[in-house]
């Protein structure tokens, strides 16, 4: 009785002003922004792994290490000029500003073709998302830009849609360049969308109209430079890269049958699942007591558009997963299909009743999240808070001539490099110091990162420190220098 009567006050009460919450939304979520990076400055001076990619990779050029598109490698360079060359600071900037950006563009996507209710409940949706509320402020790179992309795909549809005329397709060409340069991907997302869009009359009409030519230029005049640039290595590392969807995951071998993916398949609905299916399950038992159920938000059609995107999408990389017979797909490989998720939701399942509970439900999340992940940053072991000061001190102590730093982690390397302002982060050097953790000798995978004709020409020296956390934690770090006339093999890995 008690719960059944303390549900129904939260449920019950005052109807919500919708547009009253539609007009403060810009203002929060520029709040929410500026509390997350505040808050990942304070956690740590180093950078995590993705953010550590980025050392060594900034300088101008059409494609980067491991066959990534530019676009975002080029941000983060235009971040550290703004900063002063702030690594941290940069590499926060640009991540978490993109996130905002996402939220502003699922909001006002939301509000433009369903109104103030469905904007709210786009952010709403999107705190469900673990993708969006967990991942993307602590990690991520590529993939939060490619989610933008999509979703200014898709606000330039309801640009399209509210009689914004040519600043539309201007808008269009604008984010499909912006997809095409953050992550080959998007084309996954791009294709599906122009198939849906196709597909229903009205909005064939309205987007495949002479205006379109614009979009098109601006696409072509972008991506042609990166496609002339990646006739070569690059696209042998992207045929690399997809070869980590050939990885086995241990719980679905036994599933596995030669020549047909179908652990691949079931890797892909679990991925799915984890990216969408918790918003999707709390919206509709929002949904419950609500008799009858509110009519979807906006027009049929443009919800037509997007739900047939998502499904085309994932039609496509299922079957690409099951005739290649791939194994194992990542959450975040679906990042560009399932954009759109928090606005078809909105739509889609619009709340009454539900409403009252379903906000307070977002909003604790929006707030647990970042704290969960400062609890983690603060008593763990996270790699970002080990002692890299200590160790990049030690270096120079030895030896104060610039060195190669090199690693067989990336993030070891870049963030000693970053401290010392060595190679790579700028300069070259003739010499190189290995890097590697853990007091015993360095093992194969750290050798492997050193060119053929490496000989050592310092000690091997051990540093001991606790991480930079309140866990008091010790790590131990090994580094030796070496001198070498050959290039470094290529470093690059992740993403």
């Amino acid at each position: 009785m008690f719960w059944r009567n303390f549900s129904s006050a939260l449920l019950d009460g005052p109807a919500i002003n919708w547009t009253s919450l539609a007009r403060r939304a810009p203002r929060a979520i520029i709040a929410y922004v500026a509390i997350l990076i505040a808050l990942r400055l304070s956690l740590s001076p180093f950078m995590e792994i993705d953010e550590a990619q980025f050392v060594g990779e900034v300088g101008f050029a059409w494609n980067y290490g491991n066959s990534h598109p530019p676009l975002y490698n080029w941000l983060v360079r235009l971040a550290l000029e703004l900063t002063g060359w702030n690594w941290v600071l940069a590499v926060a900037l640009v991540r978490l500003s993109l996130l905002g950006l996402y939220h502003w563009l699922c909001f006002d996507s939301a509000r433009r073709l369903g109104g103030g209710r469905a904007g709210i409940l786009a952010l709403a949706a999107s705190a469900l998302l673990p993708q969006i509320v967990w991942m993307s402020i602590q990690t991520t790179a590529h993939t939060i830009l490619v989610i933008v992309a999509s979703v200014g795909i898709i606000h330039s549809l309801a640009l399209m849609r509210s009689g914004k005329g040519i600043g539309a397709y201007v808008w269009f060409g604008i984010w499909t360049a912006v997809g095409a340069l953050a992550k080959y991907n998007f084309f996954i997302f791009l294709t599906s969308f122009l198939i849906a869009a196709w597909m229903t009359k009205s909005i064939r009409r309205q987007l495949f109209r002479r205006p379109i030519w614009i979009s098109i230029a601006i696409f072509v005049a972008a991506f042609t430079p990166v496609v002339i640039a990646s006739l070569n290595a690059p696209l042998a590392a992207t045929a690399g890269r997809m070869a980590k969807l050939s990885n086995a995951i241990g719980y679905l071998e036994s599933l596995d049958l030669p020549h047909l993916g179908i652990d691949g398949l079931l890797s892909l609905l679990i991925s799915t699942f984890l990216w969408s299916g918790p918003a999707v399950i709390v919206f509709l038992i929002g949904q419950v007591r609500d008799h009858p159920r509110p009519a979807p938000d906006g027009d049929a059609d443009v919800r037509k558009v997007l739900l047939r995107t998502v499904l085309i999408g994932l039609a496509a990389f299922a079957v690409l997963v099951f005739a290649a017979d791939y194994h194992s797909v990542a959450e975040r490989y679906m990042a560009p299909i399932l954009a759109p998720t928090a606005i078809l939701i909105a739509l889609y399942l619009p709340q009454i009743l539900g409403a009252r509970n379903l906000l307070a439900i977002s909003g604790a999340l929006y707030l647990v999240a970042p704290v969960a992940v400062a609890g983690i940053a603060l008593f763990g072991t996270e790699r970002f808070n080990f002692p890299f000061d200590a160790v990049s001190l030690a270096i120079r102590a030895q030896n104060p001539s610039p060195a190669r730093i090199v690693s067989n982690r990336q993030d070891d390397a870049a963030n000693v490099a970053a401290l010392l302002h060595w190679p790579p982060e700028r300069g070259g050097a003739q010499d190189i110091v290995l890097v590697w953790q853990g007091g015993d000798a360095p093992g194969d995978n750290a050798l492997s990162h050193l060119p053929e004709d490496a000989e050592p020409i310092g000690p091997v020296t051990r540093v001991t420190a606790p991480t930079r956390n309140q866990s008091g934690k010790l790590r131990t770090f090994s580094f030796q220098r070496y001198s070498s006339q050959l290039p470094l093999p290529d470093q690059s890995s992740g993403g």
